[in-house]
């Protein structure tokens, strides 16, 4: 069954995961009568045969769209100016849904008030240290997404449109904007999956970090506070802990308040904690199967954590003294 809205997939440098999303459309419960995709690769775009004859046998509206380097905001945008539907859905490459997403998600934005579904994605791992990377980042559970959201187009003349300028957080600032203007959202009972993870190396994880978080940290509704301060009370603990016993008992001639090695126990305790928030607690709260933190890789997960909170201090850093975000 085709329906009355646009599907905006932008495209960059992912022929193989964008012909795999094209050739499921078919299959859909529900199918969108236009597709815009927006290419921003430097290559030209190649749509797979059957996905052609399906859409010409079906009158489905498509346009491939050639926006060279254009950023995922800037080209969601183009999208959006070159739909003519009023309800619009959004999809990445990374991201495949199963075939009732769309059906579920209109029958629920048709049949109440809501302007907006989001939608939900499923960060999936099979390999170790994907595993490890989700533990520490999104966890197990589906959390809420752009991809996989449809909207009603005015939803963007009451909280304007993505931020152009920057090549990530800009789903993030939109999300802060609609709820700012207490726009009546819901989410979908589906989710999507995102199958990446697997693909990318150590390099390629601490690089993505960076970088998001680079992009990230100017954007009006971050605030990198929290890490900074959390950081911040350890270096001022361990210095005061280092200076204790200098404060308590000056002429060394002994005090009931000094403490034997007290900056070696504040260092340990501030480990501990840091290990048992970033390795287990946060972890099993996001979703994070007990076997994948137990018995020892809750170990793995605090360490990947600390390099990813150090790549994301040093971002921030860079950000707050960078004047131009042209990053790659």
């Amino acid at each position: 069954m085709i329906k009355e809205i646009s599907l905006i997939i932008p495209n960059q440098d992912d022929q193989e995961r964008l012909s795999t999303l094209l050739c499921s459309i078919p299959n859909w419960k529900i199918v969108p009568n236009e597709i815009i995709i927006i290419n921003t690769s430097s290559k030209a775009l190649s749509v797979p045969s059957d996905f052609e004859l399906f859409i010409e046998q079906s009158n489905i509206k498509f346009y491939a769209i050639h926006k060279k380097n254009f950023y995922p905001g800037h080209a969601r945008n183009i999208g959006i100016e070159n739909a003519s539907n009023l309800l619009l859905a959004f999809l990445d490459t990374s991201t495949h849904p199963c075939n009732n997403w769309l059906s579920d998600s209109m029958e629920i934005i048709s049949s109440n008030n809501y302007q907006i579904v989001w939608g939900k994605t499923y960060y999936q791992a099979e390999k170790f240290l994907s595993k490890i990377f989700r533990a520490c980042t999104y966890g197990e559970k589906p959390i809420k997404t752009l991809p996989g959201s449809i909207l009603h187009k005015n939803v963007f003349k009451k909280c304007g449109s993505f931020i152009e300028s920057t090549r990530a957080g800009e789903d993030g600032d939109f999300m802060s904007r609609v709820e700012l203007h207490n726009i009546n959202v819901t989410e979908s009972k589906n989710f999507l999956k995102y199958d990446k993870l697997d693909r990318m190396s150590f390099i390629e994880i601490v690089k993505k970090w960076y970088r998001n978080y680079f992009y990230t940290s100017k954007m009006p509704y971050f605030r990198p506070h929290k890490d900074i301060y959390f950081y911040g009370i350890s270096l001022v603990a361990v210095i005061a802990a280092y200076n204790w016993n200098r404060i308590v008992d000056p002429t060394g001639t002994g005090n009931e308040l000094f403490i034997p090695n007290v900056t070696k126990i504040s260092i340990f305790v501030i480990l501990l904690i840091y290990l048992y928030l970033r390795g287990i607690y946060l972890p099993l709260k996001k979703g994070v199967n007990l076997k994948t933190v137990f018995p020892f890789n809750f170990i793995a997960i605090s360490l990947l954590s600390a390099i990813l909170d150090l790549t994301k201090i040093l971002a921030f850093v860079k950000s707050k003294f960078h004047k131009n975000n042209k990053f790659n």
